[in-house]
This record gives structure tokens, sequence and C-alpha cells, in this order.
């Protein structure tokens, strides 16, 4: 019988080995095409031409991803492969008494691994295929384009890249399934079955005391890291990470003396099968410890992963829904609007519909530390950069209310000695309240002024996709127009087109920017613009395509970085507790003969596989709840205050994901110790 034959006969009675390997591969490559493909899609081309070039910054961040995904899955085949070795050491020594020699087992290997990769490829590819169509959909739905001309497309380009990579995977793991064969000694292919796991610490009190302190050690770190992580200075946060790292090391290294240990002194221990258990699970935690720690941190990144970008794409859709009341916001210092745009040729008449112009002042009586008095102390304990003496935005009733009504707000209202707090900026905004809560009062022009409202004024002046200022206080007129210490500052225009459509709003949108485009990009520099005019501009379009580009570079990158991460980690799980199983054929052998009925076995069994699965990931819970809030700090800094959202699509996906996976894996063992 010629190789290939021999190798489609082992992969027909190996299957059930063969299932996770398989089923990793098949996801790999229908996840790798269907996340290339997204730029070459048919349908891709009309978001292209939308004119948001957060597409093109979408498949760059994608190829970019792609290579460390490739280097991920590479290195999940070649652990899959040592686990089929380990699965058919007998097998291999029997050939090698039957006559054959290396060469030959090498080549049937070979074989058997090009029939495998062939068929997972050809799978994931046509899986891939359709799911691509779908994606493409999704991406074109995200970023509003018409898909009613939607035709269905094969990336070719994709094709060729997944391809590609996978062969030169395949050509890597192929070399070491050839050196690993020529290495192994016929006496241990023999005798493989026979061989039991290495304890890495003996002393169990060794074991203790470094579980303990590791714990100990890990607790400290992540509550630094959840707690004061953005008030830490960038050594201080590496060596907190460092601290992360290696306790999670020490502490999987340690568990299993721990483990074994604690179990064995409660009552419970010699009930039915639960010492027999805790033994297994312990002896095959002893050369896992390295490969259990870094499953257990990457799981921790896919959770935090999935948890943040969900959340914040929850929270720019949140934003955008009454983001864009108006077509252009524009705040231009020195200068009124008007003026400035008449300068460049493009006068506001000739494109605007409707436009109005307002001032903005600002008084050295009224600061920033001003708004959140009382409290300022712990306002400095988060904005430590903060310039509290910065004087505040400031507005007249009158024109503010304007703002309101062209934005379909409700218009506020004012006594004569009172005053109104307008901010987006949610996390500045809860040290406002405080302060108003307080009766926080200020005195302009010899006037003291109270709140007007118990709460701040969740609204905005110009149009952002996140938050666009730390906040404007609006008095009466009066305060502004007899007070004396007020100036203008800056001068707002807020307009709407001429035309309606969105087609036609770029086109107005290029009119304007082609005119003052370096100076808005110059922000709030003034002094780096060329005609040392400071500007502040906004449109409808730009505002709703940054929010949803953002947005869906957010979710792919979630999603290809945190799906790869988990079907990894859960794939690497699986391997290794099939594995283990093997080893344990004749443990459960014993078991029966000794009087263990089926049920107690299988009971045994599923516990002892659930118990590989739920180690890394109650690791990974307890470190991800800690490193999500210092992720919720930092983003709170745009606005942003609730993971909630992110949390449970991210436990739905691990659900689906790594629990498919235990089903999986507990019936690939349930068959192999029958």
């Amino acid at each position: 019988m010629n190789s290939f034959k021999l190798a489609l006969k082992n992969i027909r009675k190996s299957w059930s080995d063969y299932t996770v390997y398989f089923l990793t591969l098949i996801i790999g490559v229908a996840i790798f095409y269907m996340f290339n493909s997204t730029g070459t899609q048919g349908i891709m081309e009309d978001v292209s031409k939308s004119g948001n070039d957060k597409v093109k910054m979408l498949i760059t961040a994608i190829e970019v991803v792609s290579v460390a995904v490739a280097l991920v899955l590479g290195l999940l085949m070649i652990y899959a492969n040592n686990f089929l070795i380990k699965r058919r050491k007998k097998e291999f020594g029997i050939y090698l008494l039957l006559g054959m020699n290396k060469k030959k087992v090498s080549k049937i290997l070979v074989c058997e691994t090009c029939i495998v990769g062939a068929v997972s490829m050809l799978i994931g590819l046509l899986l891939g295929i359709f799911g691509s169509q779908f994606l493409s959909i999704i991406v074109a739905k995200m970023f509003a384009v018409d898909v009613t001309s939607y035709t269905f497309a094969i990336s070719k380009k994709a094709a060729v890249v997944t391809v590609i990579s996978f062969l030169v995977i395949f050509f890597v793991v192929l070399l070491f399934n050839t050196g690993t064969i020529r290495r192994y000694k016929l006496i241990d292919l023999i005798n493989a079955e026979k061989k039991g796991e290495k304890q890495i610490i003996k002393n169990t009190k060794v074991s203790i005391a470094l579980f303990i302190i590791s714990a100990v050690l890990l607790v400290i770190a992540y509550a630094g890291i959840g707690i004061f992580g953005n008030r830490m200075r960038g050594r201080e946060f590496a060596f907190a990470a460092g601290v992360v790292v290696i306790g999670t090391f020490v502490l999987f290294w340690s568990f299993a003396g721990f483990f074994q240990t604690v179990l064995s002194k409660n009552k419970g221990y010699k009930k039915g099968l639960t010492s027999f258990v805790v033994r297994q699970f312990s002896g095959n935690m002893n050369t896992s410890a390295f490969s259990f720690a870094l499953i257990s941190l990457l799981l921790m990144a896919a959770i935090c992963s999935f948890s943040s970008g969900f959340s914040f794409r929850t929270y720019l859709n949140k934003r955008l829904g009454n983001a864009t009341p108006v077509d252009l916001t524009m705040r231009v210092w020195s200068v009124k609007p008007t003026e400035y745009l008449a300068s460049k040729g493009i006068a506001v008449e000739g494109w605007a519909k409707e436009y109005m112009e307002l001032p903005v002042y600002e008084s050295s009586e009224i600061t920033i530390g001003d708004t959140v008095a009382p409290v300022i102390e712990e306002a400095k304990q988060t904005f430590m950069h903060a310039r509290w003496d910065s004087t505040e935005n400031v507005m007249r009733l009158s024109d503010y209310n304007k703002i309101e009504r062209a934005f379909g707000r409700e218009e506020l209202k004012l006594k004569d000695d009172q005053y109104a707090v307008v901010s987006d900026f949610d996390l500045l905004n809860k040290f406002q309240i405080a302060a108003i809560k307080q009766g926080n009062k200020f005195t302009v022009g010899g006037k003291e002024y109270g709140p007007a409202y118990s709460s701040v004024n969740y609204e905005y002046i110009l149009m952002s996709g996140l938050t666009a200022s730390m906040g404007t206080i609006v008095l009466p007129d009066a305060a502004i127009d007899e007070g004396g210490s007020f100036r203008v500052d800056s001068y707002l225009l807020i307009a709407d087109y001429k035309v309606s459509d969105k087609q036609g709003r770029y086109e107005t949108d290029a009119l304007i920017m082609d005119k003052v485009g370096a100076s808005v990009e110059a922000g709030n520099n003034g002094e780096d613009s060329p005609d040392g005019i400071n500007i502040q501009l906004s449109t409808k379009n730009q505002v709703e395509d940054s929010s949803i580009g953002i947005s869906v570079i957010v979710v792919f990158l979630v999603l290809y970085i945190g799906i790869v991460f988990v079907v990894a980690c859960a794939a690497i799980i699986a391997l290794k507790v099939l594995s283990d199983s093997i080893d344990s054929v004749r443990k459960f052998r014993i078991l029966t003969r000794i009087g263990a009925g089926e049920d107690m076995r299988r009971k045994a069994l599923f516990v002892q596989v659930l118990m590989n699965f739920l180690l890394p990931l109650i690791v990974a819970f307890f470190g991800s709840i800690f490193v999500l809030g210092f992720i919720k700090d930092m983003l709170s800094t745009v606005g942003m205050v609730s993971l909630g959202p992110g949390m449970v699509i991210s436990a739905l996906l691990m659900l689906l994901i790594y629990g498919g996976y235990f089903l999986t894996t507990y019936e690939g063992c349930r068959k192999i110790v029958k």
C-alpha cells in the first residue's frame, strides 16, 4: 500500500482525533478570508466611493493585523500537530517494528497533513466566501451605503492571500512533523501510553507558598492598574503589567500542588471519584502551566477587546443619533466667520440656506475651575494636567437659545441671578454636577450667580462624534451686556446648506474645505495655520462618516483579534485535554474493573474537562475586571463611561465559541476513554 492510500485510511480510522484540528483549520481559513476580502468585495467599492476615508484605514488595519493572525494560527497548527503525533506515537512505533524506516513514516504523516490541510482549506474558503457576502453587506449598512445593487462576489486577492498564507503555515508544520518523527526513539514510541506526567514542584509547601504569593501579587498589581492605572507613569505601569504576567505564570506553575493539597483535606475528597478527578487534573496541570498561563492572558485580552470595543461602538452610535442636527458648525477666533469666508471667496450666502452667527465670550472672573470649585481637589486627581485657571466659554441666554431652536432642543430659562452649565463631557460632568448640588456660586461684575438647574445640561455647541469641549456657561443677557468684564473670545457659525442630499453636502464640504482646510487642520494652534486664524469646523457628513468609520474599524478589529484569540485558546485547551485523555485510557479501564459505573466515569470525565476550560477563564475574567476599569477610565476622557453593552456581547461570544469547543472536546474525550 502506498503512502497516500495509507494516509487516507489512517485519516478515516482516526477521524475523531482530527475533529478539533479540522474544525480549527476551517474556522481559521474562513475568518482569514472573510476579513481580508472586506476591501475587495464589489459592494465595498461603493463604500469607498462614498467619500469616507475610514474604509482605507479599515483595510490597512486588517492587512496589518492579518500578519499577527497568521502567526497565531501557525503556532496553533504546530501545537495541534504535536497533539496528533502524541496521540499516535504507538502507531508510528508499530510501523517501525514492521520494517518501515523513519523516512517512510514521515512521508505518511506528510500525506495526512496535506490531505487534512487541503480539505480544510477548501471547506474554509467556501464558508469564507459565503460568510464574506454577509460581512460586506454589514459593512455597507454600517457606512450607510445602499445595498440594492448588491451582487455575489469572490475576492481573488483575498483567496490568493489566504491560500499562500496557509501554504506557508503548512510547509512549516510539515518541517516540524518530519523533524519530530526523526527525533523519537522506537522505545519512546512504543511506551508512549505508559509515560505519566512529570511533577514540576515536588514540595507541596513550596507550591502553596508560591500560589499564595503569586495570588496576592496579582491582586495588588491588578488593583493598581484598575484603580490607579490612568495616574501611573510609564515605568510604573510597565512594572505592574510585568507583575501581572509573571504572577500569572507562577500562579499556574504552583496551582497543581496547591489544589491537590487543599482539596485532599476536604471531607468529600474520598467521596465517589473526587480524588481521581483531583489527581488527574493536578497531574495534567503539571505540564500545562506555561500553556494555561498564556491562554489566560490571551483570554483576558479577548474579553477586554470585546467589551471595550463593542461598548465604544455603542457609545459612538448613541452620540451619532443626535450629533448632527445641522449641516455645519464652525468656530473662528479673531474674526467673524462670515467675514473670514467672504475673504476666501466663499460668501455664506452662496451655499447656506439658513445660518446664524453668535459670539462666545470669556471673562477672567469665570474659569474652568470655578465650575467645579467645591470639588476641585477631587477633580484635580482625575485631570492632573488640566489648566483650571483657563477662562470658560460663556454665552448670552438669548444667543444660546437660538442654538437650542436650531438644534431642535428645549430652550433654557434663567432668572437674573442664575447660570446654567452646558457640557457633554461625561467625566467632567460628574464633578460639575457635584458642585451644582452643593450650590456652587460665582461672582461676576460684583453680582453673585447660582445654578438654575440641579444638573448639567448635557448638550453641545459644536457638532462632534466625540466630546467637543470642556463646557459652556450660559448667563442672563444683562450679566454680559452690563457686567463690563466680558470680551468676545470667538464666533460661532451654524448653517444649513442649500442642498439636502448627501452627495450635495459632500460637494459643499469640499468647496469650503478647499479654501479653509489648512486653517481647520491647525485646530487649536492658530499660529500654525497659514493665515494665523484658529478654526474649528465640523460638518454633518464629516461627523457621520468619522463616527461610523471609527465604529466599523473598532468592531472589525475587535472581532478579528478577539475571535482568533478565543479560537486559539479554546483549541489549545481542547488539544491538550484530548492529549491527556490518551494517557488516561488505562486509568479509566482500571476504574471499570474496580466497579465504577459508567455514569460515575462520565461525570468524572466531564468535571475534569470542565475544570481545564474553566480555570484559565476564571483567572482571565478576574484580571479583566480590573483591566476594564483602567480602560473605562481611559475612554472616559472622550466621554464614554459605560462598558455594559460590550460586556454582554463579549459574554455571548465567549459562550458561543469557548462553550462550543468545550462540548466538542468532552465528546472527543468520551470516545477516547470509552
